[in-house]
């Protein structure tokens, strides 16, 4: 139960940690794509900064520009002779981040026109003009613009508050003019309440949903708890019940076997001491399915004494033919040896043959033939027992020794049994130090094998 508990604890706080780390990425996406706007706004405000300042200052021969534009094989020689100034590589000036196309490197040479005359950045513009492209978009930001030196560290002047390093996210650099020796960066403290306005129903629906799971489980965990206290109370309860049987059970062993002392008749003799034996059987079944069912909590205690385990099968054999007279059936016995001395629990053995011989009788259609075998391999004596029953599907086959399973049947076939026999079997043979195994094919039969250790 605790198992239980602790699994619907561990789902519950994997579920918060999923929810927190979807949040955590949706919050990073959101700051990406604020700062993407942030660098595209500020791309925007350079070039208009730019066009202030060349409206403010105009060229002194407007009608001779100095940039010129035109493709390289477009020109005449005269025309290339007539050229003066920079040319433009833009794969190289692209490599160096100087500018993505044309238009960024033109204004980069008029960056570096303008540093030439003296005639710097105006940041105060600068920054009111960014301020108010910014205010065109839905970002909502607290920004500070650096104006930095060489080294992309040291700076040279700021506009705005700057907010604190610890929340602060940081743009691309800008490069002003091809030299790179300044650059414009922006740094913004980015409001949270935009993300959470946009996140706040998928929010609330993550939360209502992990305590509505949350819920269930302990729901479920607590009705678990109840079923299975009222189980192990109905389980006592059964279990003494079942226990009480074996005691008026035994009264009538001993009842029978005074009636077989003064019968005179010889035959009657024989159906009280079959009744008897009938009886004794009920009681092994019963205790069988007590062992059962006490297993996990009480350990059995054997009484091993030396015993030959060919007695123990002819007893077996005998019982379960006056149980199935009315069944016609042959079983036979072929052993390697003419006893089979072991230390082992006589009336647990006899049980466990028993059973499989029972098996093999209910299992089967009539005139079912059984085989038992006993030999040796190695340091065990093997004890097989074969028939040529309905058999038991691979699927099924390792479910046959837990306990209360049942081999699903076709519904004309009457299901036999409780699902008790072969775990019985499989817990005496384990307290042995032996095992027990199954090789069955479906349609033509089943042998089970026993392994004894040999000390």
């Amino acid at each position: 139960m605790r198992k239980v508990i602790y699994i619907a604890i561990i789902a519950a706080i994997a579920m918060f940690c999923l929810q927190g780390l979807w949040i955590g990425n949706m919050y990073r996406a959101y700051v990406t794509q604020t700062i993407g706007t942030i660098e595209n706004v500020m791309s925007v405000s350079i070039g208009k900064e730019i066009a202030f300042r060349r409206h403010a200052s105009p060229y002194e021969d407007p009608e001779h520009p100095k940039i010129v534009y035109k493709a390289a094989d477009d020109m005449t020689p005269e025309e290339r002779s007539r050229l003066k100034g920079d040319t433009l590589d833009l794969d190289m000036m692209t490599r160096q981040h100087i500018g993505s196309n044309l238009a960024e490197m033109i204004m980069q040479f008029s960056q570096d026109d303008f540093i030439k005359k003296g005639k710097f950045v105006l940041l105060s513009k600068l920054d009111s003009i960014f301020r108010k492209e910014l205010g065109r978009t839905e970002v909502a930001a607290d920004c500070c613009i650096l104006l930095c030196g060489k080294d992309t560290v040291t700076v040279i002047n700021s506009f705005g508050v700057l907010p604190d390093e610890r929340w602060a996210k940081s743009t691309r650099l800008f490069p002003i003019g091809t030299k790179s020796l300044q650059f414009i960066q922006v740094k913004a403290d980015i409001a949270l309440s935009p993300f959470l306005r946009e996140m706040i129903l998928i929010l609330i629906a993550s939360i209502l949903l992990v305590v509505i799971v949350l819920g269930c489980v302990i729901y479920l965990v607590a009705l678990v708890r109840k079923k299975d206290k009222l189980f192990k109370q109905r389980e006592a309860s059964v279990n003494g019940t079942v226990h009480d049987l074996k005691a008026p059970l035994n009264s009538v062993i001993t009842l029978m076997g005074y009636l077989k002392k003064k019968l005179p008749d010889a035959s009657l003799q024989k159906i009280v001491a079959d009744t008897a034996a009938q009886t004794r059987n009920l009681v092994n079944d019963i205790e069988a399915l007590l062992i059962t069912a006490r297993q996990d909590k009480q350990k059995i205690i054997l009484q091993k004494t030396e015993t030959d385990l060919l007695q123990l099968i002819e007893r077996a054999r005998e019982s379960i033919s006056i149980q199935y007279v009315g069944k016609p059936h042959k079983i036979t016995l072929e052993s390697d040896f003419n006893e089979a001395k072991l230390r082992l629990d006589p009336l647990y053995v006899t049980n466990v043959i028993r059973n499989l011989l029972e098996n093999a009788l209910k299992y089967s259609n009539g005139g079912v033939s059984i085989v038992i075998k006993v030999g040796k391999e190695k340091n065990e004596v093997v004890l097989s027992v074969e028939d040529n029953g309905w058999g038991i599907e691979r699927k099924y086959q390792k479910k046959i020794f837990t306990q209360f399973f049942q081999v699903p049947r076709e519904e004309v076939v009457h299901q036999h049994g409780y699902g008790v026999g072969l775990a019985y079997t499989k817990y005496i043979m384990e307290a042995h130090g032996g095992s027990i195994s199954v090789e069955s094919e479906l349609g033509k039969g089943s042998t089970f094998i026993c392994r004894f250790p040999v000390k």
